[in-house]
């Protein structure tokens, strides 16, 4: 797929960067479909931009039906995972969290956890000799610990826990932030930033349930006095659309109850609003454009047209954007009953596949084709003109609106029509009417199903024109 957007895309990423810079707790806004997953992919895969972070994302959609107290040990699982998939497990001295913070039958548990979630290889064999190691140490030396503080500190999911999990993390994150040297000796220092991901497709009672524990636990709890982050993540980014969300948060909780408050607690700074709809859809027009020859202004006019554009996803953007019209004309040319051959190249032929691939009903279609009263209707005329000339037994060459006189050139080639010419002249006693095209052609828009594949319409006879026999 071609890239769209990108100039415009490079400036959005250059602009979270500065918001990360300068909020700690951040909310990135989109409407559902809108890219967001999109826009965080480029922001991985952007080595130039964000080569100080390293992203580590969770699903919540994931918890749903876990209680409140497990959705916390499943987030902190997720985050264990992926960073001793980076390697980070190994570089840390476990030894030392050991014999001064927490239970070796707490630290079996990590251990045979990520083993079983962990293929094997090398991260699987050094967690393997990281355990005898530690299992030979614990057995010699017998740590002994204040029974209650233990007992406290490992109570699963809740707000002052300080498990085994929660210091690997935190000594990971510190490794991160401090630096280490990987297996080519290079030192790697890098921000850790947390993403919370696609908690749109969560339904309000879930949202708000997630939101509340992610909300208690987003401090760092051995410090209550001072505004952190859990685990010593450098950001935490809360993926979501914040402006449907205070809709659903007034209907959850009432009108008077306080969004901007109950959200202020994952915000530093004002949300990130993005849209690749925004970016993408005025180039996915210019390609529709470019690609079917019509006018830009009356192209502008296509209300229909343009309503179906506006609604459109981010991957209903790229598939159309990809779209090859050629794939959806059965013949080169379209032979009228009048004996003139026209290229089904014509702006018109094109225009009705990116219509029917837009979802517009014949219907939308017709309406679309008739001619908006003084709108462009010199560019209308020779947009539709190919169908009167189609259909028509005597075709006319000449026709007047308002005071203006319109003179029809054929552009031919090998006798193929290829394109529509028009002269202008001014009428001082005006007659006739190119109004005429309007409403008695852009009905026959729909026989040229029998050349041009428009979302099955010419499987149906009830879009034939009585007496036309092709």
């Amino acid at each position: 797929m071609e890239y769209i957007g990108e100039k415009k895309l490079n400036n959005k990423l250059t602009e979270f960067k500065n918001h990360l810079e300068h909020a700690d707790r951040m909310i990135l806004s989109a409407k559902f479909g809108d890219g967001k997953s999109f826009f965080l992919q480029k922001i991985r895969e952007d080595k130039d931009k964000f080569s100080d972070y390293e992203f580590i994302t969770i699903y919540p959609v994931n918890y749903i039906v876990s209680s409140n107290e497990d959705i916390f040990e499943y987030i902190k699982r997720d985050i264990l995972i992926q960073l001793t998939q980076l390697g980070l497990l190994s570089k840390i001295d476990l030894n030392k969290l050991i014999t001064s913070v927490f239970s070796f039958e707490n630290f079996k548990e990590v251990i045979s956890f990520l083993i079983s979630c962990i293929p094997g290889g090398a991260v699987y064999n050094k967690l393997l000799d990281k355990a005898f190691d530690i299992s030979e140490k614990y057995s010699a030396e017998k740590a002994t610990y204040e029974k209650y503080l233990g007992a406290f500190n490992q109570q699963k999911g809740r707000l002052y826990e300080d498990d085994a999990y929660t210091q690997i993390i935190k000594e990971c994150l510190n490794l991160f932030k401090s630096g280490y040297l990987n297996e080519k000796k290079d030192i790697i220092q890098k921000k850790p930033v947390l993403i919370i991901e696609d908690l749109d497709r969560l339904d309000p009672a879930h949202l708000f349930r997630i939101l509340n524990v992610i909300s208690a636990h987003i401090d760092d709890c051995s410090h209550p006095d001072k505004i952190g982050n859990k685990f010593g993540f450098n950001n935490i980014v809360i993926v979501m659309d914040y402006d449907t969300t205070q809709h659903i948060f007034n209907h959850f909780y009432g009108e008077n109850a306080s969004y901007s408050g109950y959200m202020s607690k994952f915000l530093s700074e004002e949300p990130f609003k993005y849209s690749i709809t925004e970016l993408a859809l005025p180039q996915l027009k210019n390609k529709i454009i470019d690609a079917t020859g019509i006018h830009k202004d009356l192209f502008n006019v296509l209300k229909i047209m343009s309503l179906k554009l506006s609604a459109l996803s981010m991957r209903d953007i790229a598939r159309i954007y990809d779209l090859d019209t050629s794939n959806r004309i059965f013949k080169p040319t379209f032979k009228s009953r009048n004996g003139y051959e026209l290229s089904t190249q014509l702006p018109i032929f094109k225009l009705i596949i990116y219509m029917t691939e837009l979802g517009m009903s014949y219907a939308d279609i017709k309406k679309d084709l008739e001619l908006q009263r003084d709108k462009y209707f010199v560019e209308y005329l020779k947009l539709i003109y190919p169908l009167y000339l189609i259909f028509e037994d005597s075709p006319k060459y000449t026709f007047t609106y308002g005071n203006k006189y319109i003179h029809i050139q054929l552009e031919k080639n090998e006798d193929i029509v290829y394109a529509i010419k028009t002269e202008e002249f001014t009428l001082y006693n005006p007659t006739s009417s190119i109004n005429v095209l309007s409403k008695d052609y852009a009905s026959y828009c729909l026989l040229l199903a029998e050349h041009i594949d428009i979302a099955g319409f010419n499987q149906s006879s009830k879009y034939s024109i009585p007496g036309y026999t092709g």
